[in-house]
């Protein structure tokens, strides 16, 4: 650096230690200054005594080194007057020549630190440095460490602020993806509820008093399975299997579906053993509905082991399958299917009691003859007389679905009937020439409409 460029006013702290050469020979100032290149400091030369005095009264210098024979002012001189203008610069004196007169001058008058002769050593110059300025190189790299600190903690903290509105960004994303999923799932629930409605309709087309025998039986089989404790999914199929359990009668004749069972011949029963089967092959290919269509085929499957059509025992038959063939058979008593002459609810309920262990499980039995109780209102309203079209007045409920003569479903229980809907009603039972089973009551309550147990 040369003196115009050492403009750093004294009460500034140098970023660096500040060593000034001085040599009269400016190949002597290059090697001395490619001898501190690797070094921490920042480097100053002047040709002159007077030259670095003039540096000095500007700069705050950490360490000269003046050589000794210079013309006008040799550096015995100078680094005499440095050490009391400026005792606390360290200075070193670099000699071509033994000259120990001026050696000792030096020594005496500019109280040098160290002396180096020519040709010096750069390994050994730059070690005489480090010791020197041990505390201002300390000071030096401690404050580029803060720096590089100051910076790293900037450069960490922009990140940390860039990964958080990463992640709330992504948070929200997956937020939203979840609604879109939950919506998703609401509709495929929707749309699997109404598919089961329509199978169960289905199979009631020719037999307008299998709608309420259906939904009775979903109602029997969800409350038997939960109270085996029983996962949401498994409550789930054995219900949809209870609600679907008719739908292998779609191939039965008009004549055999006219029929109690207690009147069909042997070539009668042959075909109706194969509704397991027609069942399972309506419903495995419906998604989601494998467990059931497996439950509504093991149905008729008797716990002694008489059953159809694996010839399955005990344990063996699906619990889902064991729960439908009580339900099942319990609503078939009450409404003659069996017999030709329906049952009362506590008649059927003793006939399901007297096959237990033959026809079906006794554990299940007993909880079927805890839990029916609790459906008392369900099976009177099964049994009840319908409420015809002409009875019906505005604000009434539906307590059960409504379904036509053939039994498609045309409103859902919980809908609360208007003037418009009952003439709506009246014009369709006209179209139909049969009347409408409606089950309604006076003003809706929680016990009036059942929804999905699970």
């Amino acid at each position: 650096m040369s003196i115009a460029s050492a403009t750093r006013p004294k009460t500034s702290s140098p970023s660096k230690p500040v060593i000034l050469l001085v040599d009269d020979e400016e190949n002597i100032l290059h090697a001395l200054r490619r001898s501190l290149n690797r070094m921490e400091v920042q480097v100053i030369t002047a040709s002159s005594g007077s030259d670095a005095l003039y540096i000095l009264e500007n700069t705050e210098v950490d360490l000269m080194i003046s050589d000794m024979r210079m013309p006008e002012m040799d550096g015995a001189e100078l680094l005499s007057i440095v050490a009391q203008q400026s005792p606390h610069t360290v200075r070193f004196l670099l000699t071509g020549y033994s000259d120990m007169e001026s050696t000792a001058r030096a020594i005496n008058d500019g109280k040098i630190h160290q002396y180096l002769t020519k040709p010096w050593d750069d390994k050994h110059l730059r070690g005489l440095i480090e010791e020197s300025l041990h505390t201002r190189l300390l000071e030096v790299r401690n404050e580029r460490l803060k720096t590089e600190l100051a910076e790293r903690n900037r450069q960490l903290q922009t990140l940390n602020h860039s990964l958080e509105e990463k992640v709330k960004s992504r948070t929200h994303e997956v937020e939203l993806q979840a609604r879109v999923i939950e919506h998703a799932f609401n509709d495929l629930q929707k749309s699997y509820s109404h598919v089961i409605k329509l199978a169960s309709s289905l199979a009631g087309l020719r037999d307008p008093g299998a709608a309420a025998a259906s939904s009775l039986r979903g109602k029997l089989a969800t409350a038997i399975a939960m109270a085996l404790d029983l996962s949401a999914r498994d409550v789930r199929d054995i219900r949809d299997a209870a609600l679907l359990a008719d739908v292998g009668q779609i191939s039965l004749s008009d004549e055999l579906l006219s029929k109690p069972l207690a009147q069909y011949t042997g070539q009668d029963m042959e075909h109706y053993a194969r509704l397991p089967e027609v069942a399972e092959a309506a419903l495995m290919g419906i998604p989601g509905m494998a467990l059931a269509a497996r439950l509504v085929r093991s149905q008729f499957e008797r716990f002694d082991g008489t059953g159809y059509p694996d010839h399955l025992a005990g344990e063996n038959i699906p619990a889902g399958a064991r729960i439908v063939a009580i339900v099942r058979d319990y609503c078939d008593l009450m409404r003659g299917r069996v017999t030709g002459e329906p049952l009362s609810a506590e008649q059927a309920s003793s006939e399901i009691l007297n096959r237990a262990a033959s026809h079906y499980d006794p554990e299940l039995v007993a909880i079927f003859q805890k839990v029916s109780g609790e459906y008392a209102d369900d099976i009177a309203q099964a049994q009840a007389d319908v409420t015809s079209v002409n009875a019906l007045k505005p604000g009434m409920v539906l307590t059960q679905d409504l379904y036509s003569e053939r039994g498609m479903i045309l409103l859902t229980a919980g809908n609360e009937l208007t003037s418009e809907f009952i003439a709506k009603l009246k014009t369709m039972e006209a179209w139909a020439a049969a009347p409408f089973r409606l089950h309604v009551t006076e003003s809706i309550t929680a016990d009036d409409v059942s929804g999905d147990e699970t």
